[in-house]
């Protein structure tokens, strides 16, 4: 059988989506390090980590700079602030990771030629609590980030805008599920009677 337009489509959205999927996962092993990199302001970070992870980039490549940032570990200890970032970017890139793994869900769905399914409202369920959850962590972080800094500046940074889109996206994922749900009983019912 000859594939549709939307399912031809879905094959590519499936790949894009394993692709990112397979590197959200590897980018989680490096953020201990971004993480002092970032908040690094000459006092925060070793400077033997420093040299090491000169020395990973230049000398080694990409994988070797992983193997140092997981060197970082240490600092999630040692630093409060390099602890919440690291738990931040945790939080959000696993989100992240299980929102990609349910749209996967999705598209195999489709690309099977049957999308209105419970399990797809289901997983469209799954999405919406990696939304809200992602969304709550930006609370909290931007709650801590205004408790540290005393002033209002961390209201004007990407982190602010993440509790009001994350909270839309997992709405949206939300009614989404129920439509999804509802078409699903639908068609059973459909099918039932004929």
């Amino acid at each position: 059988m000859e594939k549709t337009a939307v399912q031809r489509l879905a094959a590519i959205l499936r790949t894009m989506v394993l692709i990112v999927f397979v590197l959200n996962l590897f980018c989680l092993l490096f953020v201990p390090g971004m993480a002092v990199i970032l908040l690094d302001r000459n006092t925060m970070a070793d400077p033997e980590w420093r040299k090491a992870l000169a020395w990973a980039l230049h000398e080694r490549g990409l994988l070797w700079v992983g193997v140092v940032c997981l060197g970082g570990f240490r600092s999630l200890f040692e630093h409060a602030p390099v602890g919440v970032l690291s738990l931040f970017f945790w939080v959000c890139g696993t989100c992240t990771a299980l929102i990609l793994w349910q749209a996967k869900k999705i598209l195999d769905t489709i690309l099977a030629g049957n999308p209105f399914q419970l399990k797809n409202a289901q997983a469209l369920r799954r999405a919406a609590v990696c939304c809200w959850l992602i969304s709550g962590a930006a609370l909290v972080r931007l709650l801590w980030w205004l408790w540290c800094d005393r002033g209002i500046a961390p209201l004007f940074t990407y982190n602010a805008l993440f509790i009001p889109a994350f909270l839309m996206g997992g709405l949206l994922f939300q009614v989404m599920s129920a439509l999804f749900r509802q078409a699903a009983e639908l068609k059973e019912d459909q099918d039932l009677t004929i």
